[in-house]
């Protein structure tokens, strides 16, 4: 079966045995990210073979990933993928007998509508699909006693939510855990990927309930605040910090450039495998902008706190108040007592949209100046009127962080609609609900200001015109619309700019057009200099993005350092090649019926009270209960799929 051509992928219909067929047909990339090839897959949404993989040996690869990673809960799991594979087995070997095709039928069919849980029931797909596709060739090679040669399989389980969080956290299982009421198992189970559980439970931005495929039948999984539930119950409950234990140092040590989340967690990682990070931190505390670029009214100074103090705790060494490039030269590091580099610099800077007026005006503030400058405790001026420019994150910080120091009225200038608006519904939500003016459908053209003050902003009316390169729907002017909005302080919450003000004279480090750190690929090597490799990861490397996408660049690039310094390989980690390709088939379809009907709708986050939070910096959002997080976590459907790509050649 050399030549031929087949997909059920995603209710597809090609099948070269009965039309003319070419492999270009099949919609599935055709090799990993490092460029193996491959000649077909198995998976949760069906089968596709495009360059000579054998349906029936690449059906039994499948069968024994199923046995091999079924929970072992329900029987039409446990039982039947063993079967499955003995009977596969069989018919490869030679040894096949009559009644082995309507026996993986039955099995196929009762995986599919019996088992518990998603490994099981698409796995029942896909066996379906082989079963009724390929029973002629089941039973040729049963009636032949024809044996199969074995081919060379990568094997893989996913799940919706996993494949969309960055950072690949097992969310199934220590939701699971939390459903069990083993909160302490379910934080270790955290992190072993994650190393702020209790950070990244407030202010994570959730790709993974966007991907959570309960979404689908009443509303995602709180995932992230059954997070923040876990790390919150260790520390209120006072109980034994249960974290990774390193062995003893003897990698020697390594520089890491930004205490700030991509540097945290590759000193996380650093030393679970034997190293001495050493992080250079130009800040006098940790955490980078997640410290002072975040409000403390959604991350609490002392959560971040004590969680980087666990880090310090496992041997790795932050130097406060040192920047390199200031108080150390980069070619300190490199030339120096450590055997690598970690950049994790992130996106310190302000920026601003370069519109008339602009200027040092008392009233005048970039976005991320005026976050740090109000984390730090530093005085920022205050008046009656602030308006924020901008539609991110950002700008709903500095907003509602303007309306807790003093102003009476915040308005946030927005140039599209409020649907097009990038910032997190649930922090749009909050913002509204404080009151805080959403002047949509506007974009400023000039600052006004007077005796070194600012006294307004001019805007004009814009429309929404044809999609853009970005989808969303390019703003137009509005000819004649300008108005100016008299205001105290107008703050420009427009992105963040990256310094790399102490690379200039590294040649070997190439800054691409954007100002980030162009590295090799998914190795995170920017550069080697006189053998010490030079890596790149978080917002300096891929530009601003987010905190879970920090850490888990963090947590590659340790891997891929500890493998450069033992034997000098910048190859990529299978597993980071992996995931990319799994991403690659989208393992959620907002459009699929799950089967399941609407029982328990997401728990309700509860706040504290608008008229008393915004005179504070209290942190707003109230943590689950026990019986909030048994019952939310019980909600989960336990989404693992499996996943067989079978090699070319």
């Amino acid at each position: 079966m050399s030549e031929l051509v087949f997909s059920s992928w995603a209710n597809a219909d090609l099948d070269s045995r009965k039309t003319v067929a070419s492999a270009e047909e099949v919609s599935i990339p055709k090799e990993m990210p490092d460029g193996t090839a491959l000649a077909g897959i198995m998976g949760w949404d069906g089968i596709a073979i495009w360059s000579g993989a054998d349906p029936v040996d690449m059906a039994r690869a499948f069968a024994k990933g199923l046995a091999e990673n079924s929970c072992g809960q329900c029987v039409p799991c446990r039982v039947g993928s063993s079967v499955i594979l003995r009977t596969l087995s069989n018919i490869c070997a030679g040894n096949g007998e009559s009644g082995d095709v309507e026996n993986l039928s039955i099995l196929a069919n009762r995986l599919r509508k019996q088992a518990m849980c998603d490994l099981g029931q698409s796995c029942g797909k896909a066996f379906i699909d082989f079963v009724e596709n390929f029973s002629d060739e089941l039973s040729s090679r049963i009636a032949n006693k024809t044996v199969t040669p074995a081919g060379e399989y990568i094997t893989t389980t996913t799940a919706p939510c996993k494949s969309a969080c960055p950072a690949h956290l097992d969310i199934p299982t220590y939701v699971e855990r939390i459903k069990e009421g083993k909160f302490e198992e379910s934080l270790s189970i955290i992190r072993q990927d994650n190393c702020l559980p209790g950070t990244v439970g407030r202010i994570c931005v959730r790709p993974c309930e966007f991907n959570c495929r309960r979404s689908n039948v009443d509303g995602p999984i709180q995932i992230k605040f059954l997070k923040r539930f876990v790390a919150d119950y260790e520390v209120e409950r006072k109980r034994p910090t249960n974290l990774p234990a390193p062995p003893a140092p003897g990698g020697g040590k390594v520089a890491v450039v930004g205490a700030g989340p991509a540097g945290l967690s590759c000193s996380y990682f650093l030393t679970q495998l034997g190293y001495e990070p050493v992080v250079f931190e130009a800040l006098g505390e940790p955490g980078g902008m997640a410290a002072v670029g975040i409000p403390d009214y959604r991350l609490p100074r002392n959560v971040l706190r004590h969680e980087v103090d666990l880090i310090a705790g496992m041997g790795a060494e932050i130097r406060y108040n040192t920047d390199v490039g200031t108080d150390v030269p980069l070619s300190e590091l490199t030339g120096g007592d450590y055997k690598a580099v970690f950049l994790g610099h992130g996106a310190r800077l302000g920026t601003s949209m370069g519109v008339d007026g602009e200027g040092d005006y008392r009233g005048f503030y970039k976005g991320a100046d005026y976050l740090r400058d109000v984390a730090l405790g530093r005085e920022v001026y205050t008046g009656d009127t602030a308006i924020i420019v901008g539609g991110g994150n950002v700008a709903i910080d500095c907003a509602r962080t303007a309306l807790r120091m003093g102003f009476k009225d915040v308005k946030i200038v927005y140039r599209r609609s409020l649907k097009e608006m990038p910032a997190d519904d649930v922090e749009v939500a909050d913002a509204v609900a404080e009151n805080i003016e959403m002047m949509v459908l506007h974009n400023p053209v000039r600052i006004v200001s007077e005796d070194g003050k600012v006294t307004g902003v001019e805007v004009v009316r814009m429309e929404l015109g044809e999609p853009d390169e970005s989808g969303r729907r390019r703003p137009v002017e509005v000819k004649g619309s300008e108005t100016v909005v008299p205001a105290d302080a107008c703050i420009m919450a427009i992105g963040q700019g990256i310094d790399t003000d102490f690379l200039k004279g590294s040649d070997d480090i190439e800054i691409t057009r954007w100002q980030t750190v162009k590295v090799e690929g998914l190795n995170k090597l920017a550069a080697v200099r006189d053998g010490v490799g030079i890596f790149a990861g978080g917002d300096c490397e891929t530009g601003p993005l987010t905190l879970i996408a920090g850490l888990a660049a963090g947590k590659e690039a340790a891997f891929q350092i500890d493998r450069f310094i033992k034997d000098g390989s910048s190859k990529a980690m299978d597993e980071w090649v992996l995931n990319k390709y799994v991403e690659g088939l989208k393992p959620y379809d907002g459009n699929e019926d799950v089967g399941q009907k609407a029982a328990l709708e997401p728990a309700k986050i509860h706040h504290l009270p608008v008229e008393s939070r915004v005179k504070t910096m209290d942190e707003v959002e109230i943590g689950f209960t026990h019986e909030e997080a048994i019952r939310e976590a019980s909600r989960c459907l336990r989404c693992y799929r499996l996943l067989v790509a079978a090699k070319a050649g």
